[in-house]
Parts: structure tokens; C-alpha cells; sequence
């Protein structure tokens, strides 16, 4: 698979579903499906929860990341 990085605005609603269904997924010790941009993609039970706070210029940003590796 070719190297990708998105980032895709969404309305809060939608947000706050996806957000709504990851959390029941994990709590379950489940994967999780979503799309993004058109890629459709598993994040495994296991992956690696991590929460980023950078600041650039008085520019904030608060990320929630999910990271693990493919295995293909």
C-alpha cells in the first residue's frame, strides 16, 4: 500500500459518532472500521492509543492518534 497521510474536516455530529463507535469497540476488545477519504480500513483491538498536543506560534493542536502496523 502507498504511503498516505489525510486529514478531513468533519461536522460534529459525525465526530462525535465515530468517536461514540471506537470507544464502544475498544471497551468491547473489538477492531474498529472506518472510512476515510474513501479507504475503508480496520484498526486492530490492540493498537497503540496515543494523545499529541503540540503548539507552533500560539497555534494549537490536540490530537488523538491510533497507531499499529500492517501486515501487508
Amino acid at each position: 500500500m502507498a504511503d498516505r497521510d489525510v486529514e478531513k474536516n468533519v461536522p460534529v455530529s459525525q465526530f462525535v459518532d465515530t468517536l461514540r463507535r471506537l470507544a464502544d469497540a475498544f471497551e468491547a476488545g473489538e477492531s474498529f472500521r472506518v472510512q476515510v477519504q474513501n479507504t475503508r480500513f480496520t484498526v486492530p483491538a490492540d493498537a497503540e492509543i496515543v494523545i499529541e498536543h503540540e503548539v507552533d506560534d500560539g497555534a494549537h493542536e490536540f490530537a488523538l492518534e491510533l497507531q499499529w502496523s500492517s501486515n501487508d
